[in-house]
C-alpha cells in the first residue's frame, strides 16, 4: 500500500491533471484548511468538478488544515521545526480523519494529500502523511509526488 502527496505550487491545473494520471491517483485528500485559492482552477468546487471529469474523487479534511494562527507564527519565525511540532499536537484532535483517509488507502485506493506548498517538507502534508503512516503499521510507502524530484 502506498499514499502520494502534492502540492500544486507552479502548476497549472493541466499539468496537476496529468501528474495523478501518471501516478494513478484515484482521490484527493484535500488537507488545506481553506480549500481556497488565488490560483485558477485550485479552489475546491472547481477543482473537484475537474478531478472528476478525469476519474478522481476529490475529499476536503479541511480539519487536518494547520490554522492561521500556527502559519502566522511560521511566517513570523521562518522556524519550521516548532511549526511541525505544534501542528502534530493539533493532530490529536483529528484522529477520525486521518483514519477515513487510511481506510481509502486499506480498500485499495490511490490516494494524494493535497495542499499548495511544492516542497512537502515545507509543508504540513508530510506531517498528516507520517501519522496515517504510523497508524497504519504496515509498512505503508510514502511518495511525495514533486515534478522535480520522486520520492
Amino acid at each position: 500500500m502506498s499514499l502520494y502527496t502534492i502540492g500544486y505550487e507552479g502548476l497549472d491545473q493541466r499539468s496537476f491533471i496529468t501528474w495523478l494520471k501518471q501516478y494513478s491517483i484515484n482521490v484527493i485528500a484535500d488537507v488545506r484548511k481553506m480549500p481556497l485559492s488565488r490560483k485558477k482552477g485550485f479552489s475546491k468546487n472547481i477543482l473537484k468538478e475537474t478531478l472528476a471529469q478525469n476519474n478522481i474523487a476529490y475529499f476536503s479534511f479541511n480539519d487536518l488544515g494547520a490554522s492561521k494562527e500556527l502559519r502566522d507564527e511560521l511566517a513570523e519565525s521562518g522556524d519550521y521545526k516548532c511549526f511541525f511540532r505544534k501542528y502534530k499536537k493539533n493532530l490529536r484532535d483529528h484522529t477520525q480523519q486521518l483514519d477515513e483517509i487510511r481506510h481509502m488507502i486499506d480498500d485499495g485506493k490511490k490516494v494524494a494529500l493535497l495542499c499548495f506548498e511544492q516542497d512537502s517538507q515545507k509543508c504540513h502534508r508530510s506531517v498528516v502523511a507520517d501519522e496515517i503512516r504510523k497508524r497504519d503499521g504496515n509498512g505503508m510507502q510514502l511518495t511525495h509526488i514533486d515534478r522535480f524530484i520522486s520520492e
